[in-house]
Order: structure tokens, then C-alpha cells, then sequence
């Protein structure tokens, strides 16, 4: 019988190639070395949160006072564990050491495919290499950050609301507990994460590159069948550090425009 270790470098291998058949803006594909290493990592990133929410379902039933059900829940208290409990502290030291290694490796290979894609060497317009280096991993380090804290925050709700709806339906410790492991290991969570962050930090890298070796202006470069949100930005240009502004008001400053964003950014020199 297979490890599990062995069925999620099996499912790995499935990832890579679903992904590498799907529609991507083709910037991506550009250079195959690039494309292949982001598709690598995107996976590893899948495996890395799904174990990650998989281990975390577990330690979850203990962040419940099961002694006070069923109390009435209020947004930050009742039997769940608060905001400003160590746990969660602890749940964002855990899942910040299963993926900043592969976030940074994202940012990286953003970084590395604008020298593919635009030819200028690292140093091109007077800034060392080794300062985009520094810029590289303060990037990985503010990616990771962002992400941890949407993952924690999200894990903290499904929790409340797993109990919630316990208590609600009249269901005994038991039940509660089975649900919130069906709430928290969820792989579509993973999924999600896996195919929207490594877009978010492939394009971070990318325009670390282009404003190290001097490119003025950005243009949204998206797929011809770009969804509601991305395609009335499909070909505005605008300054390098200036946000692009989405139909639903949202402001960013590159792609991912949404989960599952496909979209790239064209830089002019």
C-alpha cells in the first residue's frame, strides 16, 4: 500500500499536469524551464497548506471550550479561542515554516522569468543584484505574512461557525467535533491557496525585475477570455507604482485580480 508521502507526490505530479494544460496568459509560458518550476511549486504549495489545515483539524477541537457549550457565540468570544489567544500565534508560526520556502522560491522565479522574457541582466539600470535579492525575500517575507494571516483568520471563522451551527441543530459533542474536522481539513482550501498565491508572487518577483533594471510603465496583459473582472484592464497602461483599479473597487497593484487569476503584466522600458 502506498505512503501517504508517496500518494501526495502522485497527486503532485497530477497537479502539474492539469495546470500545464489550463489557459494561462502567455507570458507564463514564455520560457518552459520558468513555467515548469511554477507549476512545481504551485503544487508543492497545495501539499505544503493541505497538510498544513489536514494537522491543524486535529489541534482545532482543542481550541474549543467544549465545557461551555452550548453558550450562546459572539464574534470573539464564547467557547471558540479568541483572536489574541497563543494558539493562534502558534498556528501562524506552523504554517509560516510549511510554505516560506516555496513563497520565496515563487518570488524568485518571477524575478528570474523577466530576464527571460525582457533580456536585461540583473544590474541592467545601476541596482545590483544583490539588492534585488534583499528586495526578493523582504517580498517573500510580507507574501508570506499576508497569506498566514488570511489562512489563520479564516480557520478561526469556519471554527466558530462549525459550532455555531452545532448548537443550532441540537448536536451533541460528537457531532460538533466531526464537523469541525470536515470544515477545517478541507482540500479545496488548499486548492484555492495553490492556485491564486503563486500568481500573487511569480508577478511580485516579476516587477521586482522590471523596476530593477529600469521599466517606467506597466500594461495588464489578460486572456482572451478574461473574466468580468480583469478584462476592461486588458491593455491600460499605467506608471510602474501606480494600482490598477478593478470594476469591484478593489485597488492592486498586479495581478492576482482574483482567485484563480490567470493575468500577467507587460513592462515598458
Amino acid at each position: 500500500m502506498a505512503t501517504r508521502a508517496e500518494l501526495l507526490r502522485a497527486r503532485e505530479e497530477l497537479h502539474i499536469a492539469i495546470h500545464a494544460a489550463e489557459e494561462w496568459q502567455d507570458s507564463y509560458k514564455a520560457n518552459q524551464d520558468t513555467f515548469r518550476q511554477l507549476l512545481v511549486l504551485a503544487a508543492r504549495l497545495e501539499t505544503a497548506s493541505g497538510e498544513y489545515l489536514h494537522e491543524l483539524a486535529t489541534r482545532a477541537l482543542d481550541y474549543v471550550d467544549w465545557s461551555r457549550l452550548p453558550e450562546p457565540i459572539k464574534a470573539d468570544s464564547g467557547p471558540v479561542f479568541n483572536n489574541d489567544d497563543p494558539v493562534w500565534k502558534r498556528e501562524e508560526t506552523i504554517l509560516t515554516a510549511a510554505v516560506i520556502d516555496i513563497i520565496t522560491d515563487l518570488v524568485a522565479i518571477g524575478a528570474v522569468s523577466g530576464e527571460a522574457l525582457y533580456g536585461y541582466p540583473a544590474g541592467y539600470a545601476g541596482i545590483e543584484y544583490a539588492t534585488l535579492d534583499v528586495a526578493i525575500q523582504n517580498a517573500a517575507r510580507w507574501h508570506t505574512a499576508q497569506l498566514v494571516s488570511r489562512v489563520t483568520e479564516t480557520s478561526r471563522d469556519l471554527i466558530r461557525q462549525a459550532v455555531a451551527k452545532s448548537i443550532s441543530m441540537g448536536e451533541d459533542v460528537h457531532e460538533a467535533r466531526l464537523r469541525i474536522l470536515e470544515e477545517i481539513d478541507n482540500p479545496i482550501r488548499a486548492e484555492l491557496i495553490a492556485q491564486t498565491e503563486p500568481v500573487n508572487a511569480y508577478q511580485t518577483g516579476l516587477k521586482h525585475y522590471a523596476k530593477s533594471t529600469g521599466a517606467k510603465t506597466k500594461t495588464w496583459d489578460g486572456l482572451s477570455g478574461a473574466c468580468q473582472i480583469c478584462s476592461p484592464l486588458i491593455g491600460k497602461t499605467i506608471p510602474i507604482d501606480d494600482l490598477f483599479q478593478l470594476p469591484n473597487g478593489r485597488v492592486i497593484d498586479r495581478p492576482a485580480g482574483h482567485p484563480r487569476c490567470r493575468c500577467s503584466l507587460i513592462y515598458d522600458y
